[in-house]
């Protein structure tokens, strides 16, 4: 196809279609086809849309440490003898503290200076150097601090019977290692 028109336009245009005007603006046309064809990233984009429209909400056993306990609680509490379904809401001093690993150097350097009366200066400078240490292209976590626990709401559709929610209290005091106190337990709404 592109030969039939090459042939073409040579015959109407003296057989060199380079030198035509119109042969040129075809020619910059496909030299810019091509270098955008060069330039133009390759990617996926079904696997660019999962990306961006993937769910930002924290996942039990993800890394905030409020969403994590609230679940592993939930999960244990509905499970003691006439809890039923249970909820947990619960305040934490903080995010909670990482200590990631880090490499330290200690960069020596020695500088001999003349100036110009012909003395000579020696001085060394040091430099600490302190990088993050990077395993697998992720920071090298070495400790994970949990935040303390001021407070724990427990509802739960047994909270009404006075024994459930002693119960509901001792375990949450003694997972969470924290005074009872620190935990209420108060009944589900009943719906009408």
């Amino acid at each position: 196809m592109l030969e039939e028109w090459v042939r073409r336009n040579r015959s109407g245009e003296n057989g060199n279609i380079i030198n035509s005007k119109r042969g040129k603006y075809i020619l910059v046309i496909l030299i810019c086809l091509g270098l955008l064809a060069l330039v133009w990233p390759v990617t996926n984009t079904e696997d660019t849309k999962l990306k961006v429209t993937s769910d930002p909400t924290p996942q039990p056993g993800g890394s905030n440490p409020k969403t994590q306990l609230c679940h592993e609680l939930e999960t244990i509490l509905s499970q003691i003898n006439g809890a039923g379904q249970v909820d947990v809401s619960m305040t934490l001093s903080s995010d909670g503290k990482k200590t990631f690993a880090s490499n330290t150097r200690d960069e020596q350097r020695d500088i001999e200076e003349n100036d110009s009366r012909g003395i000579k200066k020696k001085s060394t400078e040091h430099n600490l150097v302190r990088d993050l240490a990077v395993s697998s292209g992720n920071a090298l976590m070495v400790e994970q601090e949990y935040p303390e626990v001021l407070g724990v709401l427990v509802v739960a559709d047994g909270g009404f019977r006075p024994e459930v929610c002693e119960n509901l209290i001792d375990a949450t005091a003694t997972l969470l290692n924290i005074p009872p106190h620190k935990v209420s337990v108060m009944p589900r709404k009943e719906d009408i």
